[in-house]
């Protein structure tokens, strides 16, 4: 408990968790003040419709990773694994604390993410006058989808950090494979692609896509890649030098 909670003092007490958390609150608020004011009313009538244009919270994720990547990078990258390590020297102990950590802070980052989405998205739709078609179960799955994803790539981006400890390295390795390696081998071939993480964790939000896998399965394919991402994670870890 004393690491953990030494974890979490790093996250909420590190400028880069703020800088982070506020560049999620300005591009929430920018993308869905913007794209629910002036997207036309043809392409907001339906469920589905409706359910990507309130999914924008899920970018909370990549927020939540890269918070995730800092807790390890970070201390490479400044020396304090040193300090870390000699406090602690079980390195399971140290990796498993940091893989809390992540959760909860990805935890956070969701409930603020999509609730900003949610909530605002949901006002200027009523103020429109667009008639919500989105059942209770379905804006149930939206939430609960969209908090509990990004609080698993909190715990991916951890993952990350342990593999590559070098900081630059982890955040575009991370920002690539998200943004442009997942979206080609979806775009050619989807039946692969809805198996990798961030088509997996879309799936876990409701119909936003045919192509993707039902949300519990979905859910079962994320906790899957955030496991071997620790397992590799946590190998590596123990077997590299602090130096």
């Amino acid at each position: 408990m004393n690491q953990l909670r030494a974890e979490l003092l790093k996250i909420r007490s590190t400028r880069t968790t703020i800088g982070l958390l506020v560049g999620l609150i300005v591009l929430a608020l920018l993308f869905t003040i913007l794209t629910c004011t002036l997207s036309p009313m043809s392409q907001l009538l339906t469920e589905q419709d409706q359910t990507s244009l309130l999914s924008f919270g899920s970018i909370a994720g990549v927020f939540a990773a890269l918070a995730g990547v800092m807790l390890f990078t970070s201390e490479y990258r400044f020396g304090t694994i040193r300090p870390t390590s000699l406090f602690n020297p079980s390195r399971n102990r140290i990796f498993v604390s940091k893989f809390t950590a992540g959760v909860l802070s990805g935890f956070v980052f969701g409930v603020i993410g999509e609730g900003l989405v949610f909530s605002i998205g949901l006002m200027i739709l009523k103020i429109r006058g667009v008639s919500i078609v989105m059942s209770g179960a379905n804006m149930t799955e939206l939430l609960v989808g969209a908090v509990v994803g990004t609080a698993l790539w909190g715990a991916i981006g951890v993952g990350v950090g342990a593999i590559v400890p070098n900081q630059v390295g982890a955040v575009i390795s991370l920002l690539a494979w998200g943004f442009v390696v997942e979206n080609l081998v979806f775009g050619f071939l989807p039946k692969i692609g809805r198996f990798l993480p961030v088509h997996a964790s879309d799936s876990m939000m409701g119909p936003i896509e045919d192509k993707l896998l039902p949300g519990n399965v979905g859910t079962l394919v994320v906790v899957a890649w955030s496991l071997v991402l620790a397992i590799i994670g946590m190998a590596l870890l123990k077997r590299r030098d602090v130096n």
